[in-house]
């Protein structure tokens, strides 16, 4: 399975500075749902309204993002239906009057509750009338994909999986430390597939290994919340320097007091392969690990039905965390690095800048001179008569990276 990266740019080959080009592969994304609200008066309806009892209590479900966003009368209808989801019921009776409302906490309560894999997202509601005088109410029917036998089999296995995947971090503290393990974890052992079953969900991308934006990112909801990380799903949209757009989805996490974005799928290295016999390596992009407002928006667009929190932070930009981030251009400080970089035999030298001007200042500089002067001290090091070497432009991300090598 090749992966893909939703993000593009531009790829490029030199052998003796002889240009080649490869493309960037793009894919689709999947996260809508279908849910259809039927109004309707139901002369036969009981004259008792079977309601669940509830067993789901406040306490159990304050401080979940959506379920903090609703009124005290939507938090019963939240309850209601998370005890109905989780006991498979056919029909959940609800104290609401309005079908539409019913489908909007609906999708709350599987946008809290990632562990949700056996209803696939569709629900049907249906507002009843009583007798006179007496309050409508509204009856929920989800669509579950699992029940039983099955349905437990599946939970046993995503445990499992959650096993193996939690039991590599058992000596790691740091929040942010472990935020880059999942985020490193779901990019390394899930590949983007369009045609994965179950692809809405966590089964598919924890078990299965395949999925779209869905699936990576409630696993990654799911996995933080293992780690007693506070992790919201988000949707939105994305566009690429083509003008496309598409329905995506991604998180926002909590680290040491800060609010920050996370988008594993957008992470998810394109696969290169070979180039004039070179293997390129896969890189992936951290650009979408715990990054600001101001990094998110140059390709992410944010559903505005909610008030986030806001991610304004860059105290964890990773770029910056590892020395690869230029606010400023220095020529020879870049010749520096580049130098370095060969010197220790580097399979590549990533430049991570501030702005667009910046970035257009280095790149600039890359192609007028840079590059070539670090092909010929590669070759001059190692005794090569041939240099070859490879470039990446993202321009959307303000990045630029060099593949070297060095036989």
């Amino acid at each position: 399975m090749r992966k893909k990266m939703h993000q593009t740019g531009k790829f490029f080959s030199f052998i003796l500075l002889g240009l080649g080009c490869l493309c960037l592969i793009s894919g689709g994304i999947l996260i809508g749902r279908q849910m259809s609200a039927t109004p309707k008066a139901e002369s036969s309806a009981p004259e008792e309204v079977p309601y669940e009892q509830e067993k789901i209590t406040d306490a159990e479900v304050t401080g979940e993002f959506y379920y903090e966003q609703l009124s005290d009368e939507e938090q019963t209808v939240y309850r209601e239906i998370l005890q109905g989801i989780q006991e498979n019921k056919k029909e959940i009776y609800l104290h609401c009057s309005n079908a539409n409302t019913a489908n909007e906490v609906f999708q709350n309560v599987l946008n809290d509750r990632p562990e949700i894999f056996w209803c696939d997202g569709n629900a049907t509601s249906t507002e009843y009338s009583q007798s006179e005088g007496q309050s409508r109410y509204v009856v929920i029917e989800p669509n579950y994909l699992y029940e039983g036998e099955e349905k437990e089999q599946r939970n046993q296995e995503i445990e499992s999986a959650r096993t193996a995947c939690l039991s590599g971090i058992s000596d790691l503290s740091d929040e942010y430390e472990k935020i880059k393990y999942i985020y490193t974890y779901l990019i390394d052992n899930v590949d983007y597939d369009l045609d994965a079953p179950d692809n809405q969900n966590i089964y598919s991308a924890l078990v299965g290994k395949r999925s779209v934006c869905a699936g990576y990112a409630k696993s990654c909801q799911y996995l933080l919340q293992q780690l007693g990380i506070y992790c919201i799903y988000v949707t939105g949209q994305t566009t690429d320097p083509n003008g496309g757009v598409a329905d995506h989805a991604w998180n926002i996490v909590q680290c040491n007091g800060q609010y920050y974005y996370v988008d594993a799928t957008w992470g998810d290295p394109i696969f290169l392969g070979e180039d004039n016999g070179y293997q390129i390596p896969n890189l992936i992009a951290y650009d979408y690990l715990c990054c600001s407002e101001k990094e998110l928006e140059k390709t992410h667009m944010i559903s505005t039905d909610y008030v986030y929190p806001s991610c304004q932070s860059e105290n964890l930009n990773y770029y910056q965390l590892n020395g690869m981030y230029y606010d400023t251009y220095e020529p020879g400080m870049l010749r520096e690095v580049i130098d370095r970089s060969i010197e220790s035999q580097e399979a590549y030298t990533i430049f991570k800048m501030s702005d667009d001007a910046v970035y257009q200042e280095i790149v600039d500089e890359m192609h007028e001179t840079l590059m070539e002067e670090g092909a010929g001290y590669l070759g001059e090091l190692y005794g090569l008569w041939q240099v070859s070497y490879s470039y990446s432009e993202e321009a959307s991300l303000n990045k630029f990276i060099i593949y070297w090598f060095y036989e």
